[in-house]
């Protein structure tokens, strides 16, 4: 069968007709394709196809050929076409984040705001293959193994059982060029080295590798699919009211009560709950006491009472009044929201790899007052790829809703100029050979920017 054939009829099951699809191009072979297969199908399918391309702010030159080839492309093809634009480098330094996820987060950020209706992104089945493998060397449980779906929320994925070979072998067939990456050649993160050092051992003892493991990812995400409605079935049985019944929970197989336990925790907002959350909550149910309570990470609490469990998500953080800041000195924020030290050091170069601390050129800061308060509506900050709310920062680098009106934004009359596990105006940025004032932030336990 013809790929254009299998692409179709995999189109079909993951988008229904007549549906706007946002198809993020990087200029790349597999997202040419995509782009590419999904036009040639579009009548068929009444699709009102638009591309969204985003710039990293790395790679120089390259990344600035891409950007004009997917601009090309797309006017050639008469696609409408997004650009965004993000300091990757920045953005890795304020969250300490590695540059690849880096780059994931805010592309993906960019392509939640631009795309009206459905995301279309080019993974492949190697992609997936080598996504299960890096699963594997990391410790991973059924939705680790299950690799990567062909559709999450509003994001498809129509080449998941097409291999890299193929879709270059189609575009070389068509006549379709495409852009390399330079930084696809290198070894220096883990995927690469999978791809490079890994799979070709693999595929040596079994060449049709990538197709045995799309085969068992979609067996185990089925299974792992039919689990989870019985755990969902199996919670309702064991409701109590506004909570849990402790003795139905310990009556389940434990494959099931881990499942109804985890779910629970992102129900309430728990940022990738661990297996030792799970069985904190399994001590707790199973503890003797008639009563006992229990606090995990991002402030969630369970209490015992009796039979009865029942799980509280943590209150919001009150928004911060505005509060001058003593410099130099340290200022405790008001409402339990921290404090802030202002330091003033000569010829400090401080690089920036922690989101909660920061340093501006003194000089110009001198003879000013310095404010910290909550977040504002139309508040915006200046950062490497341009102004942004800080509402849509905040969201942007994932910080706890529940956490953002009280994480101080630094203001120098009146503007901000710092925001606290975002970043800071990179005009105040100290140089090596300037005296400097910086300024850290120490957050309360269960208000920590940035994690």
């Amino acid at each position: 069968m013809k790929l254009e054939e299998t692409f179709l009829r995999r189109a079909r099951e993951l988008i229904p007709p007549g549906s706007g699809v946002t198809v993020a191009l990087s200029g790349g072979a597999d997202s040419v394709a995509l782009l590419a297969l999904l036009r040639a199908c579009s009548d068929t399918l009444g699709l009102r196809l638009s591309a969204a391309h985003f710039h990293h702010g790395l790679r120089g030159p390259e990344a600035d050929r891409d950007e004009a080839f997917c601009r090309s492309l797309c006017a050639d093809w008469g696609i409408p076409l997004t650009v965004g634009r993000g300091d990757t480098g920045a953005h890795a330094a304020a969250t300490g984040q590695s540059l690849e996820t880096a780059a994931r987060d805010l592309r993906y950020a960019f392509l939640e705001r631009t795309a009206p209706e459905l995301i279309a992104t080019a993974h492949n089945a190697d992609d997936n293959a080598e996504t299960v493998l890096l699963h594997l060397i990391r410790g991973t449980g059924p939705r680790g193994l299950g690799g990567i779906p062909p559709k999450r929320g509003r994001i498809v994925r129509p080449l998941l059982g097409v291999t890299r070979a193929e879709l270059l072998d189609w575009l070389t067939l068509q006549g379709i060029p495409h852009v390399e990456d330079s930084t696809n050649g290198a070894d220096d993160c883990l995927r690469n080295r999978v791809r490079h050092r890994l799979m070709p051992l693999i595929r040596a003892e079994n060449p049709r590798f990538t197709e045995a493991v799309g085969r068992a990812a979609a067996l185990i995400r089925s299974e792992d699919a039919y689990l989870s409605r019985l755990a969902a079935r199996a919670a309702e049985d064991c409701r109590d009211g506004a909570g849990w019944s402790c003795r139905g929970l310990l009556a389940l197989e434990p494959v099931l009560r881990r499942r109804i336990l985890l779910s629970m925790l992102e129900e309430l907002g728990l940022q990738s709950p661990t297996e030792g959350c799970v069985r904190d909550l399994e001590t707790l149910i199973a503890a003797q006491k008639p009563s006992a309570e229990l606090t995990l990470p991002d402030g969630v609490r369970v209490h015992r009472s009796y039979d009865r469990l029942l799980l509280s998500a943590p209150e919001p953080a009150p928004n911060l009044p505005e509060t001058v800041l003593q410099v130099p000195g340290t200022t405790v924020l008001p409402g339990g929201l921290g404090k802030i030290t202002c330091l003033v050091t000569k010829n400090l170069y401080f690089g920036q790899n922690n989101p909660n601390t920061f340093a501006l050129k003194y000089d110009m800061i001198c003879g000013h007052e310095l404010h910290a308060r909550g977040r504002r509506p139309g508040d915006r900050l200046r950062l490497s790829g341009g102004s942004k709310s800080v509402k849509a920062l905040m969201i942007d680098r994932k910080l706890p809703a529940r956490s953002r009106d009280g994480i101080p934004v630094v203001t120098l009359e009146g503007t901000p100029v710092i925001v606290f596990g975002v970043g800071a105006d990179p005009a105040y940025a100290a140089g090596p050979d300037e005296e400097a004032l910086m300024i850290s932030f120490e957050a309360p336990v269960s208000c920590v920017p940035g994690t």
